[in-house]
């Protein structure tokens, strides 16, 4: 019995540490601002002190600006990821444009439609380039999800080119 207690216990602090582990340094700074908002918020209803308050507030500010802080520098690095990714598509077309020039027959056809497919792929990156610019911090964790999932998929299709 004990020995399922303690696997029991151990399953719990392993999901539990596996759940907190998932979750992004900008999801964490979200919720300790809903927490700061919510202490401001029970000490207004619970009568505490004006400074007891301003205190709370002022805990409620640099939460604030350390979640923005945090969102910042993730866009930011999502920006520097899909540039990346439009340099290597850039480069890849460039690459593919200059062969195309002595192509013939089947190299020729394979080229055409590989840049075809590098062109679309580029036109997919700046949109959610676009899109990051677009995003709200409440949408910011399932539009990077969504964005990272297009990336990969872009990333994918375009190191295919090379493998053919």
């Amino acid at each position: 019995m004990k020995k399922m207690t303690y696997a029991a216990a151990l399953l719990a602090i392993t999901l539990g540490t596996f759940q907190m582990s998932c979750e992004s340094k900008t999801e964490n700074k979200a919720e300790d601002v809903a927490e700061a908002k919510q202490e401001v918020v029970n000490a207004q209803v619970e009568g505490e002190t004006k400074e007891e308050v301003m205190d709370k507030q002022a805990d409620l500010d640099s939460a604030r600006k350390d979640f923005k802080k945090t969102w910042d520098a993730d866009r930011d690095d999502m920006r520097k990821e899909l540039n990346a990714e439009i340099e290597d598509i850039d480069e890849k077309t460039a690459k593919y444009e200059r062969d195309l020039k002595a192509a013939t027959g089947a190299a020729k056809t394979k080229l055409t439609a590989g840049l075809s497919t590098l062109k679309k792929e580029r036109a997919t990156m700046t949109g959610l380039l676009k899109e990051i610019d677009q995003v709200t911090a409440t949408t910011w964790t399932k539009t990077k999800q969504a964005i990272e999932t297009v990336k990969d998929g872009v990333d994918d299709r375009v190191d295919a080119l090379d493998a053919n």
